[in-house]
């Protein structure tokens, strides 16, 4: 039995016997059956079945027959259905890539049809990053992910540098799910683009990941620059989907690092190509983000301008309650200000109440409610990672201690101020 070994971007090569002996040492382990045990029913020397089960003897004609039989599997020696593993993989990434959904579908569908072939083969590990996918995007199975991720890093000898590329960046849009695991998927995506080509279709994948990383992980300038980098690698493959994307969040990170003008300007260019049909952005984020420009940028009558225009056309960010209260409030028109918080209290999302009450409590000169409130809501912010929000409430605060004359919180205050702009936010803040 030949294998043909493949060079990759970092000259990694793998041989037939050591992804079949992985294969057959994988089974007998979850069969519980000990290399001892197994040597007898073979009547074959201890180490040199160990010697097989890790890739450094070749497999004698026939053995497979009596590996088969003992553990009850149909391993199939032909080697082409490695070649039609690594192929369904590398398509049904690049469908993923382009976001071709009804592609990915079917190929799914296909691939369930011949799991049972294909991962009795020298494909059997490749096929478990195929798995991987399935319950990433299509079951939605964590538990399951983890399972599967356990067992191909205990092999992770047995995949080519391209085949694991796509299997660390699988994992970082897996990591990347929940922001307190952000930071790991940030690893996993630079562990993928360590193996990948720099023009490949997963180098652009892993950089247009890593812009909502780094803007999650309060990065605001390494995520801009991540937007720029990202453009020409998306291009390249005619992905304007995934452009329209990039380009929002480009607005984004240029908003949060205080470049109001410019990220504007680009959000109105952006509003008037879609009006034109040039470009197929949705208009209710065009809004939010043009609203969110503007309450940073204290344009608080544009922001109600904008919220109202998001809201009408079907914008459904919870983060939307807050915007016109705290720019009624900011235009100094309290009643408007307290008539808009009675209703977004009803309506608002469960995190955000204690902001609205906040406001509210401010406006009627309630001070220990708003302490209370506005305290609860800041430890929020801290303990879900959410960094966009938090430099809008310290000056909400700060503005509140320099009323109160309240020194020693106004320079408690200052110091979180400072911290965060360094990127190093206290997560035991003096405020807690």
């Amino acid at each position: 039995m030949s294998f043909q070994t493949t060079k990759h971007f970092t000259q990694k090569l793998i041989t037939s016997e050591h992804i079949m002996g992985a294969f057959y040492r994988f089974h007998r382990m979850q069969q519980n059956i000990s290399l001892s045990d197994f040597a007898k029913q073979l009547r074959m020397n201890k180490g040199f079945l160990s010697e097989l089960e890790n890739g450094k003897r070749h497999f004698p004609d026939g053995l497979y027959i009596q590996l088969n039989h003992l553990l009850h599997l149909q391993f199939n020696t032909d080697i082409e259905l490695w070649h039609q593993s690594r192929k369904t993989l590398f398509t049904l990434f690049n469908f993923f890539f382009l976001e071709q959904n009804d592609s990915i579908q079917q190929l799914c569908e296909n691939f369930d049809n011949q799991e049972s072939i294909l991962s009795n083969s020298h494909g059997f590990f490749v096929c478990l990053i195929i798995k991987i996918f399935y319950y990433l995007r299509i079951q939605k199975d964590n538990s399951k992910i983890i399972e599967i991720k356990n067992i191909i890093d205990t092999h992770i000898d047995c995949l080519q540098n391209d085949e694991l590329s796509i299997y660390y960046c699988f994992l970082g849009i897996f990591y990347k799910r929940s922001v307190s695991t952000n930071s790991i998927a940030l690893d996993y995506f630079k562990k993928s683009n360590q193996l990948c080509s720099p023009n490949s279709s997963v180098n652009a994948m892993n950089t247009f990941q890593l812009v909502s990383v780094y803007s999650e992980l309060n990065k605001y300038v390494i995520a801009y620059k991540k937007c720029i980098e990202c453009k020409p690698l998306l291009r390249q493959y005619n992905n304007y989907s995934r452009l329209i994307t990039i380009d929002m969040f480009e607005c984004i990170t240029l908003t949060n690092m205080h470049m109001f003008d410019e990220s504007k300007k680009k959000l109105l260019n952006i509003l008037s190509s879609t009006n034109n049909g040039t470009f197929n952005y949705c208009q209710d984020q065009i809004y939010h983000n043009l609203a969110w420009n503007a309450l940073l940028s204290q344009s608080y009558e544009e922001c109600i301008h904008y919220t109202n225009l998001a809201k009408d056309a079907g914008d459904p960010s919870p983060d939307l309650c807050y915007f016109i209260p705290f720019s009624l409030y900011k235009l100094n028109k309290p009643l408007n200000a307290l008539n808009e918080c009675s209703k977004a209290i009803k309506e608002c999302d469960h995190f955000y109440i204690p902001f609205i009450e906040a406001i509210s409590a401010k406006i009627q000169n309630k001070n220990n409610d708003f302490e209370t409130k506005i305290n609860i809501y800041y430890k929020s912010l801290l303990k879900n990672s959410n960094y966009e929000d938090i430099p809008l409430i310290q000056n909400f605060i700060f503005d509140y201690y320099e009323e109160v004359h309240d020194k020693e919180m106004m320079i408690n205050i200052l110091k979180d101020i400072k911290l965060n702009n360094e990127d190093k936010l206290n997560f035991k803040t003096s405020l807690l």
